[in-house]
């Protein structure tokens, strides 16, 4: 006598809940990610084992390039919406909404007082080609200290890090080193790039 083969049933999924999973993912990433702002310079900084991480919090980076200028880096955009209010306030900038707007979307910048007012006046393909010629940290005209008094009046903890090119000119660190000590700073971070770690023979 023969079996009776029981009729084969497909199997269906309803794949509208995974496909909504999936675009909530793709959202939440989109939206937290954090876009990395392109440098005015590059830098080719020295390498090291340590691999201590800093904060971005209330930090300040200063950055000397392979030609010997001088860059600020402000990660906290709080941060920077409050040191260009003192900043105009103090040097009676006259800057206007828009400009200290500009300057609150602006991370890294460097160049002089009378240029930063000019920079901050332009449009944004203006701005991408502006020429940066670097934060004066000389002894007859130190902005760099100026910016350091600036930061540590609005934020009094803020924290000091220094990423200088290999090739940069010694005593352009010494510059800084001058500036912070001005302020009464002793401490800072040096940035570095991550090297393997010797091997024991």
């Amino acid at each position: 006598m023969s079996k009776v083969k029981a009729k084969r049933q497909s199997i269906s999924l309803d794949m509208t809940a995974m496909c909504d999973m999936a675009f909530l993912l793709l959202t939440f990433f989109i939206l937290t990610a954090k876009m990395k702002v392109p440098e005015p310079a590059q830098f080719d900084v020295p390498s090291s084992v340590s691999t201590e991480k800093y904060e971005e919090k209330d930090l300040i980076r200063i950055s000397i390039s392979k030609d010997d200028r001088i860059f600020l880096t402000i990660p906290d955009q709080i941060l920077r919406r409050e040191m260009i209010d003192a900043y105009s306030n103090t040097f009676k900038l006259n800057l206007s909404p828009k400009q200290k707007e500009t300057f609150e979307l602006t991370e890294t910048f460097g160049m002089q007082r009378s240029d930063l007012i000019s920079y901050l006046a332009q449009s944004d393909a203006v701005r991408k080609k502006f020429p940066q010629s670097g934060i004066p940290a000389d002894s007859t005209n130190n902005e760099l200290e100026q910016w350091i008094a600036t930061a540590k009046g609005v934020r009094p903890k803020v924290t000091i890090a220094i990423k200088g090119d290999k090739d940069a000119n010694y005593t352009k660190f010494g510059e800084v080193i001058a500036a912070l000590k001005k302020r009464r700073i002793y401490e800072f971070s040096l940035v570095t790039s991550l090297e393997n770690k010797p091997t024991n023979l």
